[in-house]
């Protein structure tokens, strides 16, 4: 049974986010409402040490004090937010928390948002700063996390990284992440009306502006129709009510018949991207797990990804699909 606060926190969800979504539903109302959520849900760092940076010619910010880079490691965390919006005050307080819970340097990047810069803008700039830190000892990443088109842009990271045989981070851990835009989990149908925050026509909406007119099964767009081996540990985390649960459930299956470990916990009656409520007793348990996942998986001696293996893929069917090659810039898609 979830929590008093949860089944408020879903109730208010249900009042004030799911009619949102609307056919035709223009940006800008987006990002107002984004902005207005923000305000309400994110809690100050604290005394948390942060330093605004350019890193591959984008703004990011440090959270945590640069001694903890060389004492722990870093985390590069990639923000939510379908690809289009950023709610700065929440994820700072998340990162914030997260480096303070892990011990870690923890980077939150600006990546390039749409409709002003679609797809391939995010994947090439996480990509681009991903590559600046393995490269640099320094701030090379222990681990790599995101949440919803977050944990899509992480996933599709880690792959490029490994086919351009980049130093690879100890695990991964993915909140509610996308990993199908083509929508094909049964979830998308079967948790309509139970999931708190988003209806089918979110599902219409966001990967229009992102990706209009592009082949959605594409890897780089849907990691689901990727290649999943010689990838790290990955931590899937998700509520059991999500229109995106089968995004993460799959996403596991297909790491496991990869051969790379892979864990996933659904949570009963959470909503989408549930740790970052930091008023939600189930999210402070759910750092506390993240946390012990990671401090599983110390840092990897240089560890370094397998072009060899990145050439097929298979669909979520096990039909035998083959995918594209996946190439090192996505410029070619």
């Amino acid at each position: 049974m979830p929590s008093l606060r949860a089944r408020i926190i879903n109730a208010l969800l249900r009042l004030t986010v799911k009619p949102l979504w609307r056919p035709g539903l223009a940006i800008d109302e987006i990002r107002r409402h984004t902005a207005k959520t923000d305000r309400r849900l994110a809690k100050r760092s604290g005394d948390c040490p942060t330093e605004q940076v350019t890193i591959a010619g984008l703004r990011a910010t440090w959270y945590g004090a640069p001694e903890l880079a060389a004492r722990k490691g870093t985390l590069l965390y990639l923000h939510g937010g379908a690809w289009c919006v950023h709610l700065p005050a929440l994820y700072g307080a998340f990162a914030a928390k997260l480096s303070a819970l892990t011990g870690l340097r923890v980077l939150l990047v600006d990546y390039r948002l749409a409709p002003e810069h679609p797809f391939p803008a995010a994947v090439d700039d996480c990509l681009a700063v991903y590559r600046s830190m393995a490269e640099d000892a320094g701030t090379r990443p222990q681990v790599i996390a995101g949440d919803s088109a977050g944990g899509n842009l992480a996933l599709i990271t880690l792959m490029r990284a490994r086919d351009a045989l980049l130093p690879l981070p100890s695990c991964a851990v993915l909140l509610s992440p996308a990993t199908d835009i083509a929508l094909g989990g049964p979830s998308i149908r079967y948790n309509a009306n139970a999931d708190p925050m988003f209806s089918a026509a979110a599902g219409d909406l966001l990967p229009s502006m992102y990706c209009p007119d592009l082949d959605r099964t594409h890897p780089l767009i849907s990691p689901l129709y990727g290649n999943w081996a010689s990838l790290p540990p990955l931590f899937f985390m998700a509520g059991s009510t999500e229109m995106l649960l089968d995004d993460s459930v799959r996403a596991h299956d297909r790491a496991q018949q990869a051969g790379t470990n892979s864990r996933i916990d659904v949570w009963p009656d959470m909503p989408h991207v549930f740790p970052l409520f930091s008023m939600l007793p189930e999210a402070r348990r759910a750092l506390g797990d993240i946390v012990a996942f990671i401090g599983q998986h110390p840092p990897r001696n240089a560890s370094r990804g397998h072009a060899e293996d990145s050439l097929t893929a298979s669909d979520p069917s096990g039909a035998g699909h083959v995918a594209p090659p996946v190439p090192e810039t996505s410029a070619a898609l």
